[in-house]
């Protein structure tokens, strides 16, 4: 147990928390290109890249509740480092709370109908503009530290000062492939999100039709009359 604390010192976290993001930022900008040039163009690109975000997400979110959970149980290295900044300790409830909605509710668009879906579809696109906005101030505040962090763990003179940088290599690694993995899986499946355009054009058609049909129906009724 000791020895895995000093795998995962303070600085180790922060390195890993720096790695990590980075390529959090990557996999944001593929989504962001996908939206900019058309969801539904890039449907299939922007459902891959969204799946492959998922274990990057969840490491991400260890690293820093690791800090969170390390700092304010009093571990000296931790609080030694200090606090994030106040403004960052704020957004951080709203970022994870968007953050789970984004991922969840895209992953429901696939299996939920009716009214459920439509629920999903509601919170997705609020949520992601939420989360690429707060993803934004990240890395305005973070990015210049993050790539002076990240470049240390694989430059020889430094990558050797911190204790655990295979191990931190090893835990990014394996986060990535497992995204990946999850994505090429997901890949037959993918007709589930392509289509919801068409299945949301054809349930606007339906309504059109059976509103129409009525509205010909109490017509033609009262003619008869």
């Amino acid at each position: 147990m000791k020895r895995a604390l000093k795998t995962f010192n303070a600085r180790g976290n922060e390195r890993l928390t720096a790695g990590v993001g980075i390529v959090l930022l990557l996999l944001s900008l593929a989504e962001l290109v996908s939206v900019v040039f058309g969801v539904h163009a890039f449907m299939s690109l922007h459902v891959f890249v969204g799946f492959v975000l998922i274990p990057p997400v969840l490491l991400k979110l260890a690293s820093t509740g690791w800090r969170f959970a390390r700092y304010y149980t009093g571990a000296r290295a931790y609080v030694e480092q200090g606090p994030p900044r106040l403004a960052m300790r704020l957004l951080a409830p709203l970022f994870v709370a968007a953050t789970f909605v984004l991922f969840a509710s895209g992953v429901a668009m696939a299996v939920l109908h009716g009214h459920a879906l439509t629920v999903a579809r509601q919170l997705h696109g609020p949520s992601s503009v939420i989360w690429m906005a707060l993803l934004g101030v990240h890395v305005l505040v973070y990015l210049k530290r993050a790539f002076i962090s990240s470049s240390n763990d694989v430059t020889r003179s430094s990558r050797a000062s911190v204790r655990g940088a295979n191990a931190r290599a090893y835990l990014i690694a394996i986060a990535v492939v497992s995204g990946l993995v999850i994505g090429i899986a997901t890949v037959p499946a993918q007709h589930h999100w392509v289509n919801l355009r068409r299945d949301h054009h054809h349930d606007r058609s339906d309504v059109r039709s059976a509103v129409a049909g009525g509205t010909i129906g109490c017509c033609r009724s009262g003619t008869a009359r």
